[in-house]
């Protein structure tokens, strides 16, 4: 399968999202690295079309979108009203009687609210311009509203991530919510590729502390350091990188550098 992945909105300025008991902007962003990872996981090529920055947002992620022929176009959003009783997961697509995408975003509700979202169901978006412009099958996803609080204390980017990601593939992802067993480490070991959620020990770095990169090599951008002997909650490891919650972003720490704790 191909895809075409847009992290709803710019991070801030024109083109930012709504913000309420959650920021959009930010949360979009920690869904779609989560279903990015998760679906080129399975083997699924996904072409990432995200602007952080930009004066002319949707004429610039639907331009970089039209560059590629795939199966769907799908963009991240949450919801926001001014009354905060609206509750629930909708997807929006072009046409309704399209039975296709139709299928699939009506599959994406139901998996979506199994996590404990008010399935509000699918309908007709042809009036955003994600939808109405896009060359491929545009699906924009919707998937709770920040200004209820209800909905934001079901909220968790990977779970709703790998939930998208089976209603496509009908598979969750190699790093999926199935925990692995914890072990305790005396030396530096090469960790299994899945889902770890534990807790982590920061150790061997000689007093220097850990860095936490923006990417899973030792060559991207610094986001901050984990001193020695610091206990850290770890996600999913791929290639021996974990995933971290770092400042309301995902962060990359070695796991050469971790023992984990029960």
């Amino acid at each position: 399968m191909k895809i075409v992945n847009n992290n709803g909105h710019t991070l801030n300025g024109s083109g930012s999202g709504a913000i309420g008991f959650l920021n959009e902007s930010i949360c979009t962003r920690q869904i779609g690295k989560y279903f990015v990872e998760g679906m080129r996981s399975l083997g699924h090529t996904v072409y990432d079309c995200t602007i952080d920055k930009s004066q002319s947002y949707l004429y610039e992620v639907v331009s970089m979108a039209n560059k590629y022929s795939v199966d769907y176009a799908i963009s991240h959003h949450l919801n926001c009203f001014s009354n905060s009783e609206a509750n629930g997961v909708e997807v929006l697509i072009y046409d309704l009687n399209d039975k296709e995408t139709f299928k699939v975003a009506d599959r994406i509700c139901k998996e979506l609210s199994k996590l404990g979202l008010r399935n509000r169901g699918v309908k007709q978006g042809n009036h955003l311009y994600w939808i109405r412009k896009n060359n491929n099958k545009a699906i924009l996803i919707e998937y709770l509203f920040c200004s209820n609080k209800k909905d934001c204390s079901i909220y968790n980017p990977q779970k709703l991530a790998n939930a998208v990601i089976y209603a496509l593939t009908n598979n969750y992802p190699i790093v999926s919510d199935n925990k692995l067993p914890i072990v305790n480490n005396t030396t530096p070991k090469t960790y299994s590729n899945g889902n770890y959620d534990c807790k982590g020990k920061v150790v061997r770095t000689n007093g220097e502390g850990l860095n936490i990169r923006a990417e899973r090599n030792a060559n991207s951008k610094i986001l901050g350091s984990l001193r020695e002997n610091e206990l850290v909650m770890l996600d999913y490891c791929i290639n021996n990188w974990f995933s971290i919650w770092y400042n309301n972003e995902i962060g990359y720490i070695n796991g050469k550098y971790i023992d984990l704790v029960k």
